[in-house]
C-alpha cells in the first residue's frame, strides 16, 4: 500500500501491527501531519480521508454566518429572499435567524418547532419570511385552529 492516496492521506510505510490484528500504516496528510491508520479504517465503505483537518476545516464552514452549512439547500426568488428546498434547511435556517423561542408565549426550554405562516397547501414558501418560531404546545394549537 505504500504510495497510494486515500483522500488527503499518502500512505509512507507500515507502522506494524494492532490489537485487533490490522496493519497499520504511517500516513502523510497533504496538511503536513502524519497519522497512523489501519489497513481496514483505508480500505471501508467510509474510509478516512485525513488527518482530522477535513472535519476542521467542515466545523470552522458550519460555524461561520452564511457559511456552507447551507451550502447548495436554497434559491434567491428575489428581495433578498431565498426559498429553501427542504423543510429541514428552512426549519434550521428559521431557528438560526429567530432563535429557539417561542412567538407567541416566549417559551425556550427545549427545541421549538417551526410553522409555516400561509400553509404550504395554500402556496405558502419555505422562506424565513413565511417561518414561525413555537414551542411544541403553541404548534399543537395552531393545528388545531386550522382544522
Amino acid at each position: 500500500m505504500t504510495g497510494l492516496i486515500f483522500g488527503k492521506l499518502t500512505v509512507l510505510r507500515a507502522d506494524g501491527r494492532r490489537k485487533d490484528g490490522h496493519v497499520s500504516w504511517l500516513c502523510q496528510c497533504t496538511c503536513g501531519k502524519q497519522k497512523s491508520v489501519s489497513s481496514n479504517s483505508l480500505r471501508r465503505k467510509n474510509p478516512v480521508r485525513s488527518c482530522g483537518c477535513l472535519n476542521h476545516t467542515r466545523a470552522q464552514n458550519k460555524r461561520q454566518p452564511g457559511g456552507a452549512w447551507n451550502e447548495g439547500k436554497s434559491y434567491a426568488i428575489g428581495n433578498g429572499e431565498h426559498c429553501y428546498k427542504t423543510r429541514h434547511a428552512w426549519a434550521k435556517a428559521a431557528v438560526r435567524h429567530y432563535g429557539n423561542k417561542c412567538e407567541r408565549c416566549e417559551w425556550d426550554a427545549a427545541r421549538c418547532d417551526v410553522h409555516h405562516r400561509k400553509p404550504k397547501a395554500k402556496g405558502g414558501l419555505h422562506t424565513i419570511a413565511n417561518a414561525v418560531v413555537l414551542c411544541p404546545n403553541c404548534h399543537r394549537i395552531e393545528h388545531e385552529a386550522t382544522r
